[in-house]
C-alpha cells in the first residue's frame, strides 16, 4: 500500500505526534496497533522478546524519574509517569514496525529516486551496510592474530577499533577504485535497475491515519 520512502514519512509523523501529545490512551492505542503489526510480520518471537527488553528499562527509568521528581500532586505526576513512559515503548515499536517492513537498501534507493538525494552518499550508505557483516569477521581475524603474537585484545580495547578502522581505510579504497571502474561519476545521470516510485493509495492512507492519530490525540487522559 505505501513505498519504502511512504512508510518512512508516516513514522516521523507519528513519532512527532507521540512526542508532542501527553495522552495515555493516545499512546496505548497506538501501542496496541504496532505491537500487532509488529507480530503481523511474523518475526523470531526471540526478536520480538528483545523489542521488550529493550523497552522495559528505558521506559521504566522515565516513568520512574517524571513520578518522582515532576510537578503536582501524586495523580498528575502518576499520569505524567505512565505518559513518559509508555512513549518510549511505542517509539521502539514504531522503529520497529518501519525495520521489519522495510528493507534497508530498498529504503535508500527509495529515498535516493523520490527525494534525489546524492547518488554518492545513497551507495556510501548501501556500501557500509554491505560491509558490517565483514566487520564482526575483520574483529575476529585481529583477535586470533593478536593471540598468535600472545597479546589479547579485548572488545573494550582502543587497539582493536584502531587496527579495525584501518581495515576499514583499505575497504573504501578499494570500493572507490571499484565503483571507478564499473563507470561511477559523482553527479552523473544514473538509470535504475528496480523503480519505487510513490504510490497514490500510499498518500490516501497517510492522510486516513494523520486525520485519525490527531482527533486520537484529542482523547482524555
Amino acid at each position: 500500500m505505501m513505498n519504502a520512502s511512504q512508510r518512512l514519512f508516516l513514522a516521523l509523523f507519528l513519532s512527532l505526534e507521540i512526542v508532542l501529545t501527553n495522552s495515555l490512551s493516545f499512546n496505548l492505542i497506538l501501542l496496541l496497533c504496532f505491537n500487532a503489526l509488529v507480530i503481523y510480520r511474523k518475526i523470531a518471537w526471540k526478536r520480538y522478546g528483545t523489542y521488550w527488553l529493550v523497552a522495559i528499562i528505558p521506559s521504566f527509568g522515565s516513568f520512574w524519574s517524571f513520578y518522582l521528581y515532576a510537578q503536582g500532586d501524586l495523580a498528575m505526576r502518576l499520569h505524567t509517569g505512565l505518559v513518559m513512559g509508555s512513549r518510549v515503548i511505542v517509539l521502539i515499536f514504531l522503529g520497529a514496525w518501519l525495520v521489519n517492513g522495510t528493507k534497508e537498501a530498498v529504503l535508500l534507493q527509495s529515498l535516493q529516486q523520490n527525494l534525489h538525494l546524492s547518488n554518492t552518499f545513497i551507495y556510501g550508505m548501501l556500501a557500509a551496510l554491505n560491509f558490517m557483516p565483514r566487520f564482526k569477521q575483520a574483529f575476529q581475524n585481529i583477535q586470533a592474530a593478536s593471540q598468535m603474537r600472545g597479546v589479547t585484545l579485548r572488545w573494550y580495547q582502543p587497539t582493536l577499533y584502531f587496527k579495525a578502522l584501518i581495515q576499514a581505510i583499505q575497504w573504501s579504497e578499494s570500493l572507490a577504485m571499484a565503483m571507478t571502474a564499473h563507470g561511477f561519476q559523482e553527479g552523473a545521470k544514473r538509470s535504475a535497475y528496480q523503480q519505487y516510485p510513490f504510490k497514490k493509495i500510499g498518500f490516501y492512507w497517510i492522510a486516513l491515519i494523520a486525520i485519525v492519530s490527531v482527533a486520537m490525540s484529542y482523547l482524555p487522559y
